[in-house]
């Protein structure tokens, strides 16, 4: 009976030992996912505040890149390409790929802080403006906006304003499709109407200026996804019901093909543009001689 009585004692005891220390180590293994989860999200915080501090020390050196003028003495360099090919050297709209990209290295290397048009308006209306200012635009929406022009932007971290003839997208590898509008939207630039049919509105009636400007905007929205409210006069020809029927229509500002420095007294519906052909690195380097 005593022998047995031991054994029983034993095994109690031998029961406890390995439910204590099983107890032990599940208490153990708590407290270290306990301090886990501390340390992950100390260092989440860590983090968080570090990315909150580059955010805070990269808007500041953007803003370093601004003053404030009068409106009237604010200039932007709106230039005006069209095709990046060199396909036809007799042809001036076509600016070699290796051409765009000197003169976009340039730009980059020089400081000048690239504007979409909506920044161009914002200039105008309030005097604040990059100290060394230009909006890059393309007219038409030709495939190789993409294949060349874009692919070069992007290696500089700079952004432009397409300009699009909506009736020709996904017509034909021509020119810009849908889906590569979309991947450019997505990649900072702007996507905006050269109208639906690029005629000239001059030749046509008001109705028919509106027809052309709201397809544009349809089509823009429904394949893109955007709202476009900036327009590009085709052959850049216009008038003032033509600039009568953008306003009316929500269009915020409009660009010619007048050659020139834009400003504020050129009024928003009559933007001149700098036209861009090819020519040498110092050519260029020319235009932004007042910056």
């Amino acid at each position: 009976m005593k022998k047995l009585i031991s054994i029983v004692i034993s095994v109690v005891i031998i029961v406890l030992i390995v439910f204590g220390g099983y107890k032990y180590l599940n208490k153990k293994s708590e407290v270290t996912n306990l301090n886990d989860a501390q340390n992950e999200e100390t260092n989440a915080e860590e983090e968080t505040v570090i990315d909150e501090v580059e955010e805070n020390d990269k808007d500041k050196i953007n803003e370093d890149n601004y003053i404030t003028l009068n409106i009237e003495d604010v200039k932007v360099p709106i230039l005006m390409y069209h095709s990046i090919s060199a396909a036809d050297p007799n042809n001036s709209l076509l600016v070699p790929p290796e051409m765009f990209r000197e003169q976009v290295k340039y730009l980059k290397e020089a400081g000048f802080t690239p504007m979409l048009l909506e920044d161009v308006v914002e200039a105008f209306s309030t005097g604040h403006v990059p100290k060394k200012p230009v909006a890059i635009t393309f007219d038409d929406g030709y495939a190789d906006n993409y294949s060349e022009g874009y692919k070069i932007l992007k290696e500089f971290d700079m952004k432009a304003t397409f300009f699009i003839i909506t009736d020709n997208t996904d017509a034909d590898g021509y020119y810009l499709s849908s889906a590569q509008l979309k991947e450019m939207k997505k990649g900072g630039m702007g996507i905006e109407s050269h109208t639906s049919r690029h005629i000239e509105f001059p030749n046509i009636s008001r109705e028919d200026k509106k027809a052309i400007i709201q397809e544009a905007i349809d089509t823009l929205k429904e394949k893109v996804g955007v709202d476009s409210k900036f327009l590009c006069y085709p052959v850049g020809r216009y008038d003032e019901e033509t600039m009568e029927v953008a306003e009316e229509m929500g269009v915020k500002a409009a660009v010619t093909t007048e050659g020139g420095i834009a400003t504020a007294s050129d009024g928003l519906y009559s933007l001149k543009r700098v036209r861009m052909s090819p020519m040498n690195i110092e050519t260029f380097k020319s235009i932004f001689s007042d910056f």
